[in-house]
């Protein structure tokens, strides 16, 4: 065993596929494939599934490849320990975002990354918390933060915030209340426009409906949320949301949201990274990264209703 093999190796995991990695590092692909054979028989164990669309890490090639991941990286700190220098943090971080986090996020972590790391590239995308899970689990994106709920035996999740949600309403609506509460009974017996059921925030209403042991009266179906909260403010019926995604429309007094009460309905984000494939430097520092930008947001009240 070598630090070549060990290199080659980890690629091998990360890009799911020996003829990825052949391309990569620009060797013949019988070539690796020997090489990898050479480690199983070296360790008397499968290291790799073969399957129709390239390969897996079984339970030992995990800890392998997790394992030859440190200690290449700590060849290269030593190297820059050594040369007086350490290295800057370097290349691309893919995270993925549910909408309405995105929507105070994207922006934010951008701009920051930019300043802090400018010689990372951070590339951000939006999908539902269950998409999310499912790009982090095929090695699509690198982080993905999601809503809890989501549960894989091959990610780790971390809780960084609790978000209260609101019962927001259209301020022009009959009786409307002007950001008095509303009992979660209330709340829920409303004309309710929502998300489709595949979206954390209906499987969370939906779970908190149940334990009332109330049906949801839901009249629209809606993934976008600008489409949604524009049929809201038409008095088509009521959402509910945390306050960060109604926040311009109730400075410009479009939407009123309403506080529950009784049975507070809230959920909490958490940060997944991926168990089924070595992190890196760069990946474990952005880990760090993202909680403390979001931390630093709720602290300063630039993301309302939420809690540490």
């Amino acid at each position: 065993m070598d630090f070549r093999q060990l290199r080659n190796f980890v690629q091998v995991v990360e890009l799911s596929s020996i003829t990825a990695a052949a391309e990569r590092l620009n060797i013949a692909q019988p070539a690796l494939s020997r090489q990898v054979k050479s480690l199983e028989e070296e360790l008397s164990v499968a290291l790799l599934r073969r399957h129709g669309r390239g390969v897996l890490p079984t339970e030992e090639g995990i800890r392998l490849a997790v394992r030859a991941k440190a200690i290449l990286e700590d060849m290269q700190d030593l190297a820059a320990d050594i040369s007086g220098h350490s290295a800057p943090l370097s290349g691309m971080v893919t995270l993925g975002l549910p909408p309405t986090v995105s929507e105070i996020l994207a922006t934010h972590l951008i701009e920051r990354s930019m300043q802090d790391y400018p010689d990372v590239n951070l590339r951000i995308v939006s999908g539902f918390s269950g998409h999310v899970q499912d790009w982090l689990l095929r090695g699509k994106i690198d982080l993905g933060v999601a809503y809890a709920g989501q549960k894989s035996a091959s990610i780790k999740t971390e809780p960084i915030i609790i978000e209260q949600l609101f019962l927001i309403e259209a301020a022009t609506s009959e009786g409307a209340q002007d950001g008095l509460p509303i009992h979660a009974s209330d709340a829920l017996a409303r004309p309710l426009i929502l998300p489709n059921p595949e979206h954390g925030l209906r499987g969370r209403i939906e779970a908190i409906a149940q334990e009332s042991r109330r049906d949801l009266n839901v009249v629209l179906e809606i993934d976008i949320l600008p489409t949604m909260l524009a049929f809201v403010e038409r008095g088509l019926g009521v959402t509910i949301l945390p306050l960060v995604s109604v926040a311009n429309h109730i400075r410009e007094g479009r939407l009123i949201a309403r506080p529950i009460i009784r049975q507070s309905i809230d959920r909490t984000l958490v940060l997944m990274s991926p168990l089924n494939r070595p992190g890196s430097r760069l990946t474990t520092s952005f880990t760090k990264f993202v909680t403390d930008e979001v931390h630093g947001m709720v602290t300063s009240g630039q993301w309302p209703g939420t809690t540490l």
